[in-house]
């Protein structure tokens, strides 16, 4: 799932449908709370069986949860001496029902997400987990880089555990397979934004009846691109060349975002671009698969891309200072079982055959094994009709080497790809920053510059509005909201992070 970038925002605005991946749809899994009937155990525990319930996001039916929990806790039981019981929540009850379940003890073992990191531990809904770190197994301990692990504290202290999902984007153009070898280009003859230039200039006189570009998606131009807003999906105050320029600037002055605004806008002016992106509700993937356009712009991990689509990488694969710590796991600090919550946490993390269960459900029922290690839904069954389409939600759970992937990811190496695809991301040097507005005494200008920002950001990099008199106006607006003030403070936490100060 090529999820990921800007995750959080993305999900709650389109469910997914990118990012990070693959996986699109709207979970009808009821919203519950822990031990409501279908989604918890029942029956009486054995007095030396701690039951731990762990909340999970769902995006597809997960009507057969009991069936997968009562095969998980044969295990547990056995191996940890501990039972699991599965709440899943929808994505769209997800802030409600994860805010109430934070508030009392009921929940023990929480996916972090949908807000920064940095808000539930403000929030003192994270225990930390230091020492639970310090004393896990080698096994545990290997998962994750330093780097990595860091992503998810705040002042130095452990929060939360990364999951294992994309860290990184590559930023991508997605092409029309079959129209791309028309033209007689293949994926690898494109690797520049001038090179991108050239095809579409190409397809639009040789496909004048659909859009030659799109938006990734709705009105959104990409998800990402090479700026980062540190610790700030809003992006407002950047850096940019993906996250190794270390000067704080206005997003409207901001070099990467200023040069693609105007090759936009050359594009829209020259009929390239989607005349009417700003009031667009498709995706650009299923415009492209639907024979509506050409091309669209995008993020990806290591995923394959969806049937018809080929992808060319334009700028490689880089993590911003908010992916890593985007979807984490940890402990409630109001749990009454940490210990009990951190072994489950631990197993989740390296035991394969729970791993297998919590992720692809039960062989058989849920799914078949492949003779190359894939896994595929048994026949006439999708991720959408299936009583358990957990599979290619992997990214949502806590980790996943060694179960077989869902053969729409890719081949049966898919999650050891992806591991080394995180391992060889380019980290920005905002990774582990942390906005905290109100400590910064920034809050009145942030929210006065979000709304700034939102009044531009879409019609520059669609390319509908003209950078050379809308960038000096925009400007002008975030300097009277406060955006001075705002890369100040920025400016000087980064220079605290990298150690300048």
């Amino acid at each position: 799932m090529n999820i990921f970038k800007s995750v959080t925002k993305t999900l709650a605005a389109v469910m997914l449908a990118a990012m990070l991946a693959g996986c699109g749809g709207a979970s009808n899994a009821p919203d519950a709370a822990p031990g409501a009937s279908g989604t918890g155990a029942s029956g009486a525990e054995p007095k030396d069986a701690v039951t731990v319930n762990a909340a999970f996001l769902s995006v597809y039916n997960m009507a057969d949860a009991q069936l997968v929990q009562d095969a998980m806790n044969k295990i547990l039981e056995e191996k940890y001496g501990i039972k699991i019981q599965l709440t899943f929540i929808s994505a769209g009850s997800w802030r409600e029902q994860t805010n109430m379940l934070l508030t009392g003890s009921e929940a023990d073992l929480m996916t972090y997400f949908m807000l920064p990191l940095s808000t539930f531990v403000s929030n003192g809904q994270c225990l930390p987990l230091d020492k639970y770190v310090a004393a896990a197994g080698d096994k545990f301990k290997s998962l994750f880089s330093p780097e990595q692990l860091s992503g998810c504290q705040i002042g130095g202290v452990q929060y939360a555990i990364p999951n294992l999902r994309n860290y990184g984007n590559d930023v991508i153009v997605n092409f029309d397979e079959a129209k791309l070898e028309q033209l007689g280009y293949k994926p690898e003859d494109v690797k520049t934004m001038e090179d991108v230039e050239k095809i579409l200039y190409e397809a639009h006189k040789a496909f004048p009846d659909i859009y030659t570009l799109v938006p990734q998606a709705s009105s959104t131009f990409s998800q990402a691109w090479t700026w980062d807003g540190l610790g700030d999906q809003n992006n407002v105050a950047v850096i940019g060349n993906r996250g190794q320029d270390t000067t704080v600037t206005d997003i409207f002055e901001n070099k990467d975002f200023i040069e693609l605004c105007r090759r936009t806008h050359k594009w829209y002016e020259d009929g390239l671009m989607m005349g009417d992106a700003l009031s667009n509700q498709e995706t650009g993937t299923n415009m492209i698969q639907n024979g509506a356009a050409f091309a669209a712009f995008a993020n990806s991990s290591n995923a394959a891309p969806p049937a018809g689509v080929t992808k060319s990488v334009i700028f490689s694969n880089w993590t911003d200072s908010t992916n890593i710590s985007a979807l984490t796991f940890g402990i409630n600090s109001l749990s009454k079982h940490p210990d009990e919550t951190w072994t489950l946490l631990e197993a989740l993390y390296t035991d394969t055959e729970l791993m297998t269960l919590l992720i692809d459900g039960i062989e058989g029922a849920h799914y078949v094994l492949n003779s190359d290690g894939t896994a595929s839904y048994p026949e006439g069954v999708t991720a959408s009709t299936s009583a358990y389409g957990n599979a290619t939600v992997y990214w949502a759970m806590p980790y996943a080497k060694g179960v077989p992937p869902i053969v729409d990811l890719g081949g049966p190496a898919f999650f050891d790809e992806l591991i080394a695809f995180n391992n060889a991301s380019l980290l920005s040097k905002g990774t582990g920053f942390v906005l905290d507005t109100d400590a910064m005494g920034i809050t009145d200008e942030y929210t006065a510059c979000i709304n700034v920002k939102d009044k531009y950001y879409n019609g520059l990099m669609c390319g509908v509005l003209d950078p050379e008199t809308t960038l000096p106006a925009a400007h002008r607006e975030m300097v009277d909201a406060g955006i001075e003030k705002i890369c100040a403070a920025k400016q000087k936490a980064l220079d605290e992070l990298l150690g300048r100060i």
